[in-house]
């Protein structure tokens, strides 16, 4: 999830209510708490070090798995300043739009099952959004995973989303996927011709949203537990919206003071299908290895992902660090949140970075951990 607008009209004085709806309690964690018998604790903590040191987040989360050896995740600081509650490997948190990859993921799974193409269009698996949205007879599930289709991205570029986002959270927040393009997307121009240009867009997986549970029958939260979070024994990741008491708490700076901004993280993105999975870094982990070494989806289908135009293929992207490590992932950012998961082939090495604090961070340590 892409923040670009919504900061400068965050912090205004407003008053502001709180998001409230809580549907599902957490179930108990299956975590691991702690890594010190890793061959390479030492190395990795000092890793961790090195992060947090070029970074100014309250509290972070960094996470290694080598082909040859199994996960390591680290933890510094704190994952709520009011409570002082100390952020701890097995800290679940809001991974913004690394979400996207797990979409991708069901896609693709439907894909492979005959149920569509990647070049099937919108109309002909929506109908009635030949009503609702311009050219839909031209825009290809390709499209809505890459972000060629044209659709608008709320959160960045309407102002009347961003308001009511900011004075009321919860109208945001109760808001279903269906709700937010009926709202916010339908009736709109085109940001470009489908296919003829990039644009970020979280309404292309509102959209793929609609399109999976209607192919399956079944909602997005069911479809990711049975083909991803089952199989991978991801006990600590869901979508759906539940009870968050025990979720990293987000933070950014209101002038020079430091403030909780998880209410508009929350109303933005729990239970969304480009930016709700709430996971911990071993749980990303497992998917990230499981995912770039084709154990859930076909080799064929992971080359199509990798696939990228603008540098966005479908629900990742390439990343090229500073030293020119090259790798696929999904960074998810928001006000509060900086989530990363990306896998580096030529290394066989899958990393996760988090810090609860939102707008990007210094990420220099990819480097250090792929020398």
């Amino acid at each position: 999830m892409k923040i670009i607008l919504l900061s400068s009209f965050i912090f205004v004085g407003l008053s502001l209510s709180s998001c409230t709806k809580e549907e599902i309690p957490q179930p108990e964690s299956r975590c691991e708490e702690s890594y010190t018998s890793h061959p390479n604790n030492s190395l990795y903590a000092a890793f961790l070090d090195s992060y947090v040191s070029a970074n100014q987040a309250p509290g972070s989360i960094l996470g290694i798995k080598k082909w040859n050896e199994p996960a390591w995740v680290g933890s510094y600081g704190q994952s709520n300043i009011e409570t002082g509650t100390f952020m701890t490997p097995c800290t679940p948190f809001r991974t913004g739009s690394v979400t996207k990859m797990f979409t991708a993921v069901v896609v693709m799974k439907l894909v492979e099952e005959g149920k569509f193409t990647l070049e099937t269009t919108l109309t002909q698996l929506l109908p009635e959004m030949n009503e609702n949205i311009p050219q839909a007879g031209s825009i290809t599930v390709r499209q809505l995973l890459n972000h060629t289709s044209g659709l608008k991205q709320p959160t960045d570029d309407d102002v009347r989303y961003q308001t009511s986002l900011i004075n009321n959270p919860d109208d945001i927040g109760n808001m279903d996927a269906g709700e937010r393009l009926e709202n916010y997307i339908y009736d709109n121009e085109l940001k470009n011709q489908p296919g003829a240009g990039c644009y970020y867009s979280n309404a292309g997986y509102w959209m793929l949203q609609l399109i999976i549970e209607k192919i399956t029958g079944h909602t997005l939260q069911q479809n990711m537990e049975e083909i991803i979070f089952q199989p991978l024994l991801m006990h600590d990741t869901y979508l759906e919206k539940r009870d968050d008491t025990n979720v990293s708490r987000g933070y950014n700076f209101s002038g020079n003071k430091l403030m909780d901004v998880s209410q508009w993280d929350r109303a933005d993105s729990d239970g969304d299908p480009a930016a709700g999975i709430i996971s911990t870094a071993s749980d990303l982990l497992k998917f990230g290895e499981a995912l770039f070494t084709n154990q859930i989806l076909s080799e064929e289908s992971l080359a199509e992902m990798k696939i990228t135009i603008c540098d966005f293929g479908l629900g990742m992207e390439s990343w090229v660090t500073e030293e020119g490590n090259s790798g696929y992932g999904k960074n998810g950012s928001s006000l509060g949140v900086d989530a990363n998961l990306i896998y580096f082939p030529e290394n066989e090495t899958a990393i996760v970075i988090f810090s609860n604090f939102g707008g990007g961070n210094y990420k220099q340590v990819i480097d250090e951990i792929l020398e």
